[in-house]
């Protein structure tokens, strides 16, 4: 894999002219990951190695190829999508062959193809992709003909398979230190209009005094702001104001700008965006939620009732991801300057109510289903009204969370007597 002058690399792209057959024929223990393409796993001790046969592409339709297979290296190279990428170590000769000068380009940070850059992108358009990530992880430099021919050949990149393009958008999110400047590349060449119109749309938008920048660009630099080790959190930073653009309203009393209900909106936007990428359902509900509770903060002044409701509404499970998204959106408004002390307030005030909550959830009442029953109600929508009211008390005044006093409760509710 390509790495920066001095970096360690951390995988290794194993090559050979022996073919798929006579690898797995050389080693006990293999895997045929792919091996109408040419992929052997060989496996070790402590780790799993893929070793591929050279290959020449036959044809490609922008998203596949097919190849044959070579005993020239120089061939395998040449199909390659840029210099850095385009180098072979033989381990026994020590020689390097460079053919392509990708060396002396690593060095210089240029990001140039192998060939004909509208030629190497054609043959898959998610080169594109790669090409916009490699210039954010390693700091490369782009130049006008690679760029114009991403320009021309974006439209191609609507061809691409939802999980391909998801792959690779973690994977900037995970690799570059700023993803903004893989995401910029992307707007300036027209990419990101025919693979995410949702947040192309935010470009543009301007936003109101307490802004810096318009709305995209916004976005691009609370995404930057994320950490790195967290990329689906990053994910849901570059949607977390999509809802913005159809949300935009002039209010004469503020005269300003305003965009209510933006939250909810751009939760449902981002729910399109995930399942058009093919994220896990999972995933899918946790960053719409995200996006819909990331403008919810309770107020300096709230008591821990407040407090505790804000944490059930939240989900406990995401305060820190929440507040992460906070610090993120406060540093990534260059029109704020001061530090974000009342965030940080905030951040201890919810850790501190949460570490000391008891029951925030259903399952941690002291009573259950079980006991509505033994009370005499019959199983039906009733059971989860009255448990909800008994959390609703419970959250008010924790100290209800004791059997008998619920149980109490419960039966003035059943009875109808308990308002």
């Amino acid at each position: 894999a390509s790495a920066g002058p001095g970096a360690s690399a951390s995988d290794w792209d194993v090559a050979t002219s022996a073919l798929p057959a006579e690898v797995q024929a050389l080693f006990p223990h293999t895997v045929p990951t792919g091996f109408e393409h040419g992929t052997v796993s060989v496996l070790t001790d402590d780790a799993k190695v893929e070793v591929t046969t050279f290959r020449a592409d036959v044809e490609t339709d922008g998203r596949r190829a097919r190849v044959r297979f070579s005993e020239d290296i120089r061939e395998d190279l040449a199909r390659r999508d840029f210099t850095i990428n385009a180098l072979a170590y033989d381990p026994e000769s020590r020689e390097l062959c460079d053919p392509y000068h990708g060396r002396e380009d690593l060095h210089a940070r240029v990001l140039r193809p192998v060939g004909d850059a509208r030629q190497r992108f054609a043959e898959d358009y998610l080169r594109i992709l790669r090409g916009a990530r490699f210039v954010a992880r390693f700091g490369l430099a782009v130049g006008d003909d690679v760029r114009r021919a991403m320009s021309e050949l974006a439209p191609g990149t609507r061809r691409l398979s939802g999980e391909r393009v998801r792959e690779e958008l973690m994977k900037t999110l995970a690799q570059a230190d700023a993803p903004s400047k893989a995401l910029a590349l992307l707007h300036e060449t027209g990419v990101l209009a025919h693979l995410l119109p949702e947040l192309e749309a935010c470009f543009g938008v301007g936003q109101n005094r307490w802004h810096a920048d318009d709305v995209g660009v916004h976005t691009l630099h609370v995404v930057d702001e994320v950490p790195r080790n967290l990329p689906f959190l990053r994910m849901v930073a570059l949607l977390h104001d999509i809802g913005k653009p159809s949300c935009k309203a002039w209010e004469p009393a503020r005269d300003d700008f305003v965009f209510r209900g933006h939250a909810e909106a751009g939760a449902g936007l981002a729910a399109g965006v995930l399942e058009r990428l093919h994220f896990p359902r999972r995933d899918i509900d946790r960053a719409t939620h995200l996006v819909r509770v990331h403008m919810d903060l309770f107020p300096v002044e709230a008591g821990d009732a407040a407090v505790r409701r804000w944490l059930q509404r939240v989900g406990t499970g995401n305060v820190d991801d929440l507040f992460t998204l906070h610090y993120a959106d406060w540093r990534g408004n260059l029109a704020k300057t001061s530090p974000p002390t009342e965030l940080e307030f905030l951040h201890r005030r919810a850790r501190s109510v949460l570490a000391d909550a008891k029951a925030l959830r259903l399952a941690d009442l002291e009573i259950n289903g079980d006991d509505l029953r033994s009370l005499g109600l019959a199983p039906g929508p009733r059971y989860a009204e009255i448990l909800n009211e008994l959390l609703r008390r419970v959250i008010e005044d924790p100290r209800l969370n004791e059997r008998e006093r619920l149980l109490a409760a419960a039966r003035g509710l059943v009875a109808g007597t308990d308002a």
